[in-house]
């Protein structure tokens, strides 16, 4: 079993995967450790290992087998049919019964919020900085496995298409932004509730209050999502969230007063936005 303070986890099969791995190993001071997974070496920088896989990050269950850490940083391609490129950052997990990207039916990982909010804020003040302007940046709702029992984990996504996912250049923005994630300030934490799945309500807050976001359960969720849902996205975080936001107008009546009646009863803040 290896061990770490947060665990850097890649894929073979996944090309932006790689570009941003060769991009932290490139920039920042990463050494062989001699140790290795499935034949592929393990890097570290002081506590943070860089640490590849075969398959898909999305199917890497696995990972808790492998490493003990105190958090896992998935580095991965983002894939849309608009093909608009993009930084973005997620907390993986799935609400409902369908689990057809990984994880397990109705369950989520623990979130890092602190972490996320540091990936953010650094992502977008490197997409103004080194000219990708015109690309997308933010939050994504909580999707998609892996599923991770006890090892809090977060996603961060070089998208859309095979071309943003070969820009090294945009590679060293994630890269960096992995980076500056590894030691996240204190703040406030939310959970969200409602939405489309770019958050872009919860992300503008993140990015003009400095509001971290635990998870994120969306619009498209909500026909199937239960008190238990809920109560795992106030319970599944690494730090607990002490508010909850509500895209007021995204969900029905029903639906709202299902996060207000859980919500309350967890000892949330609850605010419309």
């Amino acid at each position: 079993m290896l061990r770490a303070g947060i665990a850097i986890v890649c894929s073979k099969s996944d090309p932006a995967s790689m570009n941003i791995r060769s991009r932290l190993l490139e920039n920042f001071n990463f050494k062989p450790s001699g140790e290795d997974v499935h034949g592929e070496e393990v890097y570290r920088w002081g506590d943070v290992a860089i640490i590849t896989f075969p398959r898909e990050t999305i199917y890497l269950d696995e990972v808790e087998q492998v490493v003990e850490a105190s958090g896992v940083i998935f580095a991965s391609r983002h894939a849309a049919e608009s093909g608009m490129p993009a930084f973005l950052a997620h907390t993986p997990g799935n609400w409902t019964d369908e689990a057809l990207y990984g994880g397990r039916p109705r369950s989520v990982c623990i979130a890092m919020p602190l972490h996320l909010r540091s990936s953010i804020l650094a992502l977008e003040r490197l997409r103004i900085e080194r000219g990708f302007s015109e690309w997308r940046c933010g939050l994504e709702v909580t999707h998609h496995g892996p599923y991770l029992e006890r090892t809090p984990a977060m996603f961060i996504e070089l998208g859309s298409t095979p071309n943003e996912w070969a820009n090294s250049k945009a590679a060293l923005v994630v890269a960096e932004a992995i980076v500056e994630a590894l030691k996240p300030q204190e703040g406030p934490v939310a959970v969200g509730f409602g939405g489309p799945h770019y958050a872009p309500q919860f992300t503008k807050i993140l990015l003009r209050d400095g509001l971290a976001f635990s998870h994120i359960i969306p619009k498209y969720a909500f026909p199937h999502v239960s008190k238990r849902e809920i109560v795992q996205a106030v319970e599944r975080s690494a730090v607990k969230p002490s508010l909850a936001l509500i895209d007021w107008k995204s969900l029905k009546a029903g639906e709202r007063q299902l996060v207000l009646d859980a919500c309350r009863e967890l000892g949330l803040e609850v605010r419309k936005v």
